[in-house]
């Protein structure tokens, strides 16, 4: 089953006078418990990508569809309440605790925007930190953390929803090379069980080798990878497509 679906988005910037295409005619879809790794240097559009893709920034052309329902078109407020609902989740290299918190109210925090008191958003947010494996650091000061711990307390914070999409933004970089390796292995665990979906963007396309598909992205433009481990350089024209077209 189709869960996310892009079909032919382009995303511009504005640089002082210059107009910058951040995605260009971009398509794609991604099913239940599917892994999709998506290569791409700094500014490839990567992150713009995983933005639109989760409503969080909205394309001047084309559509984005989620559970067969097109999220482009609907108020900025109504986007963000439906999707949140729905069921999508975006973590990035950017997750900043308030220091003085243990990490399991940060954890809890969107259930309490839920409506959850805490006492009730304790057990589910306890089951998330056992899910990515810091459950030993649940009552520790968020400031206390390490850098690939705190991008497996971002990634429980946004699993106590239950996503059944999950977008995952570089994380990697701020984790040691075989930290970054045995995140994105639990990544591919989590969408086996569970059935979730993942799409995983990375600059170091070793951690995504083992991805079901493979994307590679440059100035915008997305390619479908028929081998990782062949990748090499980016061709010089690029264009996106869907899975029943690859």
């Amino acid at each position: 089953m189709t869960l996310l679906a892009l079909e032919h988005v382009s995303k511009l910037y504005q640089d002082g006078r210059r107009e910058i295409a951040a995605l260009e005619d971009v398509s794609f879809e991604l099913d239940d418990g599917e892994v999709l790794g998506i290569w791409g240097m700094r500014r490839s559009g990567k992150s713009t990508l995983l933005r639109v893709a989760a409503g969080r920034e909205l394309p001047e052309k084309g559509a984005v569809y989620f559970d067969g329902v097109e999220t482009t078109r609907m108020s900025a407020n109504r986007r963000t309440k439906w999707l949140r609902h729905a069921g999508i989740g975006l973590i990035g290299e950017d997750w900043r605790p308030a220091r003085n918190n243990p990490v399991i109210e940060h954890v809890a925090l969107p259930l309490l925007s839920d409506g959850m008191s805490m006492r009730e958003a304790l057990a589910p947010a306890w089951a998330a930190l056992e899910r990515v494996g810091c459950a030993s650091s649940a009552h520790v000061l968020a400031d206390g953390l390490s850098s690939g711990e705190r991008t497996r307390v971002g990634l429980a914070q946004t699993l106590v929803r239950e996503p059944r999409v999950l977008l995952v933004d570089e994380p990697a970089a701020l984790m040691r090379p075989t930290e970054g390796v045995e995140f994105y292995e639990m990544l591919s665990a989590l969408a086996r069980t569970s059935g979730m979906a993942v799409v995983i963007a990375a600059e170091d396309i070793a951690p995504i080798r083992k991805a079901a598909r493979m994307f590679s992205i440059d100035n915008g433009r997305l390619r479908a990878v028929d081998r990782p481990a062949t990748v090499v350089a980016f061709p010089e024209r690029a264009s996106g497509r869907k899975r029943s077209q690859s």
